[in-house]
């Protein structure tokens, strides 16, 4: 660029030198920032803004070379007005305290150049803020963290049906039964495989593709109806003829070292299965009905899945994940997580084992059966045949010198004061509770016979869970949010644009829905939480000091979610009310 100059030095020309460094930047931060909020915002035509900038940036430094100073003249007009229309149309998908073009448009920049620099990360507790804070937070910060991560993430690919990857029965001791291809044909020179056999691997088979927790086996007049629970509801999967089922039942209960000729009483037994690379733990129920013998099945993938990616893995917003952090590296305490059947108790205690360094703790868990396999922990299973229940098998580790324990599950009182006593003696304690949510986990404990004054000095924290299914990535649809979720969060119309629900496709089976995640509620026992726990305690009581420390409940934990997309309302209410 040919610019004049004083005699003692070219102030002008350097002048202009910096004016056109600067435009470069300038454009160059420009076509990122435009090319990242139009796509995570999926603002109609973002192809066309992406391709805007890109060409103006292009034009430029062709227009600098050849022409000069018309150039740049023209990109200081052009570019702040191309700036000012997009982020115009950015400001329509936010509410006025989060647009740019506004009184609090400065702050706001700011703002999120500080909270995308902490990578999310706020300076004040997120107990102490309120609802309303909360909730602008999420929906300022939520464009930005679906920049820095996959828009959707895709679900768990099913375990491919190659006779290569070789399918396997394992004994409860995990010595091999039976081991076998996909395609029915045994490895090895084995003897060849019965019909029953190979029926229930085509079973095992089709649960693990399709992700269900659950195999039901239900007897009718002269069938069975075989249905799986995929992402938590039941769905049909096979029909068999009566004579084909009990045969089938009765091959499962050879492997899971059931008495194959008792029909008149329950049963339970526990078998593993090889697919491929995975291994799954497999616990066994049968129980006599009006047309025969009912079997179901719970499958748990314990080659690795959730509890491999630890805490980050199971759906915890950041400031419960903080807090749960602190509370699982304590020196002793402890930490209970509650909900009903198949909500995901277990997985979120071995997800917080995993983040504890195994190589200077020394960690023992005591299960019912072990569902998980965790490198170097110490993992004893309840034997109730023997007589070894968690309370003889908890006094025999308390005398080997353990720092983190794991009960699988308290169920009666003896249990629950050992786990008591042994927080309080220099042990931190995970366990896992039947109860309804974190505040009616301490009535629970007194129901059991255990004394208001053990609950109060070893309970540290309680966390309540359920697991709800997420919105199908291909076919979710956007809607107006409805009036009653807005008075549930006490905000004002306006600050959520809109929400998420399920439409329905041919990737997720129609249901709208593909996969699962927790919502969750942490109590944290503080002074006034331990005040009023005594022999009958308010349930009003607890639950007011519970908000009041900063609690949130389920339900409003799932509405987040909502806003964030990942949910719908309908869901949300399906498993909390």
């Amino acid at each position: 660029m040919d610019a004049p100059s004083f005699a003692t030095f070219p102030w002008l020309g350097l002048g202009a030198c910096s004016l056109l460094c600067l435009m470069v930047a300038i454009l160059a931060g420009a076509t990122t920032w435009v090319r990242r909020s139009a796509d995570a915002l999926k603002l109609k035509g973002a192809g066309r803004w992406n391709l805007l900038f890109r060409g103006m940036c292009l034009a430029f430094l062709i227009g600098a070379v050849t022409v000069g100073w018309p150039a740049l003249v023209a990109a200081w007009v052009i570019v702040p007005i191309a700036l000012i229309a997009f982020t115009l149309r950015r400001d329509a998908h936010f509410p006025k305290s989060q647009r740019y073009l506004s009184r609090r448009g400065l702050r706001n920049i700011f703002g999120d150049m500080l909270a995308a620099l902490q990578r999310g990360g706020g300076s004040q507790p997120a107990a102490r803020l309120s609802i309303r804070e909360q909730v602008s937070q999420l929906i300022g910060r939520a464009r930005q963290s679906a920049v820095r991560r996959p828009k959707h993430a895709a679900p768990a690919t099913a375990v491919a049906a190659k006779p290569k990857d070789g399918f396997a029965f394992l004994k409860k001791d995990g010595t091999t039964a039976i081991e076998m291809g996909v395609d029915g044909a045994p490895d090895g020179a084995g003897a060849v495989v019965s019909e029953n056999v190979s029926n229930a691997r085509d079973v095992m088979l089709k649960a693990i593709r399709v992700e269900a927790t659950d195999i039901h086996f239900e007897p009718h007049e002269q069938t069975y109806f075989v249905r799986a629970r995929v992402d938590g509801v039941l769905r049909d999967m096979d029909k068999m003829d009566g004579v084909v089922g009990k045969g089938v039942i009765s091959a499962i209960k050879v492997i899971s070292d059931m008495d194959i000729a008792e029909r008149r009483r329950p049963q339970d037994g526990t078998f593993a299965v090889h697919c491929g690379a995975d291994r799954f733990e497999i616990r066994v129920a049968s129980t006599p009905t009006s047309y025969g013998e009912k079997l179901v099945m719970r499958l748990l993938r314990s080659s690795g899945g959730v509890v491999a990616g630890g805490l980050n893995a199971i759906g915890l917003r950041p400031p419960i994940l903080r807090q749960l952090r602190e509370i699982i590296h304590k020196p002793y305490g402890m930490f209970l997580v509650v909900g009903p059947t198949g909500s995901g108790k277990t997985t979120t205690v071995y997800a917080s084992l995993s983040e504890i360094d195994a190589h200077q703790h020394n960690i023992t868990t005591i299960e019912d059966p072990v569902e998980y396999r965790l490198e170097n922990i110490t993992q004893i299973a309840v034997n109730t045949k023997a007589d070894v229940s968690f309370a003889n098998i908890l006094r025999s580790v308390l005398r080997q010198d353990p720092d983190v324990l794991l009960v699988g599950e308290i169920r009666d009182r003896e249990t629950a004061e050992i786990a008591c006593q042994a927080a309080l003696t220099g042990h931190f304690v995970f366990s896992t509770l039947h109860a309804n949510d974190s505040v009616a986990t301490i009535t629970r404990l007194l129901d059991l016979g255990l004394e208001s004054t053990l609950i109060q000095t070893a309970v540290t924290a309680v966390l309540g869970q359920r697991l709800a299914r997420r919105l199908c990535p291909d076919c979710k649809e956007r809607c107006s949010p409805p009036d009653g979720m807005i008075k549930k969060l006490n905000l004002k119309p306006g600050v959520v644009p809109f929400i998420y629900r399920e439409r329905g496709c041919e990737k997720c089976g129609g249901s709208g829905y593909r996969g699962r995640m927790g919502i969750h509620e942490l109590l944290v026992m503080n002074n006034d939480m331990r005040s009023l726990v005594r022999p009958s305690p308010s349930i009003t009581d607890l639950r007011k000091a519970a908000l009041k420390s900063g609690t949130l409940t389920l339900q409003i934990d799932g509405l987040f979610k909502v806003i964030q997309g990942e949910t719908s309302v309908n869901e949300i209410l399906r498993v909390t009310t």
